[in-house]
């Protein structure tokens, strides 16, 4: 993992926890990202809703940043455009970044819990530059009056232009109770954006993942039910942004042979063989080989510097022409 910290401005921190490529996992050359933005009424940003998020979503192949924005405690005289511009700030530093620090800045997706929520969904229908998939977790869309700062109106601004939305919240929430989500999931029905909701029966708010992890010493935080939108989100941001290659070069292929079979099954074909020996004079040395069994070319790249991924390209169209 490699992390970050940049300064946004005088009041606001991105920090990344971000994934590189590894030579065992080549079939990976970039990372989608999620930008978390935490709850706190615009007063705080939580951290139960912050770094444990990040970490979730980075083990699931996310690189993950966490954007702490303005709140009227760090800057009292702050107004609502001033994590507005923070948000906007942190997407064009991924977007400015994205080349060298590995970063799939066509499958950006950002989560907001409650304040932090509002945030994310007033970006997505307010800002010129949006993510390609929002999350809100118990946002509060609606007016609240424990919010610290005055938001403009989301629900009017909804359009065909917002990200497709995975919303979570609960019967039990008596700070953004589900008619703040169903009221975001009904102007995005009408706008014709694409959405899934999840109102859970039971959790009170601010339950973040909904494990012991972040329950913060309060055993209401705790709820197995709950606890499942993470693997649904996961399931749904997948569904919507694409999964990782499995090959990482041409992948959809339908050929009898390619890279990723083993190689002694290519030896075995005589037109296969004489393709492979002919981009690797090297490779037919191990034709007799115990090793040859179940090793593929891909796993022998590994071993050879001079073999680029260009030539491992060709000869896998070279291969799947047979």
């Amino acid at each position: 993992m490699k992390l970050i910290r940049e300064k946004l401005g005088d009041f606001a921190e991105l920090t990344g926890y971000l994934h590189e490529p590894d030579q065992e996992m080549g079939n990976i050359r970039k990372f989608p990202v999620m930008l978390v933005l935490p709850g706190g009424g615009f007063r705080i940003c939580s951290s139960r809703e912050a770094e444990p998020i990040a970490s979730a979503y980075y083990a699931e192949g996310y690189s993950a940043f966490v954007l702490d924005y303005t709140t009227v405690t760090k800057k009292p005289e702050a107004v609502m455009a001033d994590p507005m511009k923070d948000v906007q700030d942190a997407l064009n530093w991924i977007h400015t970044h994205g080349e060298d620090c590995c970063l799939d800045t066509d499958r950006i997706a950002m989560i907001g819990f409650s304040g932090g929520g509002h945030l994310a969904a007033t970006s997505a229908t307010h800002d010129p530059l949006r993510p390609n998939a929002l999350v809100l977790i118990y946002p509060g869309i609606t007016h609240n009056p424990t919010r610290a700062l005055d938001c403009p109106d989301i629900i009017e601004s909804v359009d065909e232009q917002t990200p497709p939305s995975f919303i979570v919240g609960t019967r039990a929430d008596t700070v953004t109770p589900p008619r703040h989500q169903l009221a975001f999931a009904s102007a995005l029905e009408k706008a014709g954006v694409d959405f899934e909701l999840h109102i859970f029966p039971g959790g009170v708010h601010g339950m973040s993942l909904g494990k012991s992890l972040t329950c913060s010493g309060n055993a209401s935080y705790i709820d197995q039910e709950y606890a499942q939108w993470f693997p649904m989100s996961v399931r749904w941001l997948k569904n919507k942004l694409g999964d990782f290659t499995i090959y990482g070069v041409n992948d959809g292929r339908n050929g009898r042979f390619h890279i990723d079979r083993p190689m002694a099954e290519l030896f075995a074909d005589e037109q296969a063989s004489a393709i492979v020996s002919r981009y690797l004079p090297m490779a037919s040395q191990l034709k007799d080989s115990p090793f040859a069994g179940d090793m593929t070319l891909r796993n022998l790249s590994k071993f050879l510097p001079g073999l680029t991924e260009e030539t491992l390209e060709e000869l896998d169209r070279e291969l799947l022409k047979l």
